[in-house]
C-alpha cells in the first residue's frame, strides 16, 4: 500500500511535469503578445477617442518642467542612439555576426525585426494622425506621433536580439531580460524628454515592438525545430 507521503510526492511531481510541459517558450510568446495587443487596443482606443488629453498633459508638464540643457543634449544623443536607423545598423551587424556562426535562418529572424517595427509604427502613424507636441519642431520631427517610431523599433531589435542571445545561450536569461528592458525603455524616456511625443504615443509605440519581438521569437522557435538539436517542447528555463 502507498502512504499519504508517497501519494502526494506522486502528485508533486505530476503537477511539476505538467507545469514543465505547459511553460514552454511558446507560452510565454502567446502570452507577450496577448497582453502587448490588449494594450495597445486600450491605448490605441483612447487616443482616437481623444480622450487621453489629461494624462497625456500632465507628464509632458512634468517633463518640461524639469527640462534643462546639459539633460536635453543627453536625452538628445541617447534618442539618436535609439533612432531606428541606428537600431537597423544594430539589427544587420548582429544578423551578419549570427550569419557567420549561427546560420543564415537566424540572422534573417534578427534582421527582420526593425523592418518589420517601422512598417508597422509608419503605417499605424498615418492611420491615427495624430499630432506630436511642440517641441517636435525644434528637432524637426515633422511625421505623425502616434505610435513612437522609436520605441517601437528599438524594442522590436532589442528584445528580438535580447531573446535569441539568450536562447543561443550567448547571454543569461536575467542578462537578457536587462538589456531588452532597459533599452527601449530610455529611448522612450528620452521622446518624452524631449518633449517630441505624448506618453501614449510612447506606450503604444513599446507594444507594437513587444508584439514585433513575440512574432520574431515564434519564428526563431519554429526554425530551430528543424536544426537535429531544436528545442521544440523544451521547457522554459533560464540559459546557464
Amino acid at each position: 500500500m502507498t502512504t499519504s507521503v508517497e501519494r502526494t510526492s506522486a502528485h508533486t511531481y505530476r503537477v511539476r511535469e505538467w507545469l514543465r510541459r505547459l511553460l514552454t517558450y511558446w507560452t510565454l510568446i502567446a502570452i507577450v503578445s496577448a497582453i502587448a495587443l490588449a494594450i495597445f487596443a486600450d491605448v490605441g482606443e483612447d487616443v482616437a477617442e481623444k480622450s487621453t488629453g489629461p494624462f497625456d498633459n500632465a507628464v509632458r508638464a512634468w517633463f518640461l518642467a524639469h527640462q534643462n540643457p546639459t539633460l536635453y543634449k543627453i536625452a538628445a544623443a541617447l534618442t539618436w542612439i535609439g533612432s531606428p536607423n541606428v537600431m537597423v545598423v544594430v539589427a544587420i551587424a548582429a544578423g551578419v555576426w549570427f550569419y557567420r556562426g549561427r546560420g543564415r535562418s537566424k540572422a534573417g529572424v534578427i534582421v527582420a525585426a526593425p523592418a518589420a517595427g517601422g512598417l508597422l509604427a509608419g503605417g499605424m502613424k498615418l492611420l491615427y494622425g495624430r499630432a506630436r507636441p511642440a517641441g517636435a519642431m525644434l528637432i524637426n520631427e515633422r511625421t505623425f506621433s502616434f505610435p513612437s517610431g522609436h520605441a517601437a523599433t528599438s524594442a522590436a531589435v532589442m528584445v528580438t536580439l535580447c531573446y535569441v542571445l539568450a536562447r543561443e545561450r550567448i547571454i543569461s536569461w536575467p542578462a537578457a531580460i536587462a538589456i531588452g528592458g532597459i533599452v527601449p525603455l530610455v529611448v522612450g524616456l528620452t521622446r518624452l524628454y524631449l518633449d517630441v511625443h505624448w506618453t501614449t504615443d510612447v506606450v503604444g509605440g513599446w507594444t507594437v515592438g513587444l508584439f514585433v519581438a513575440a512574432m520574431s521569437a515564434a519564428l526563431y522557435e519554429r526554425l530551430r525545430t528543424s536544426e537535429p538539436h531544436g528545442g521544440e517542447g523544451e521547457a522554459a528555463q533560464p540559459a546557464t
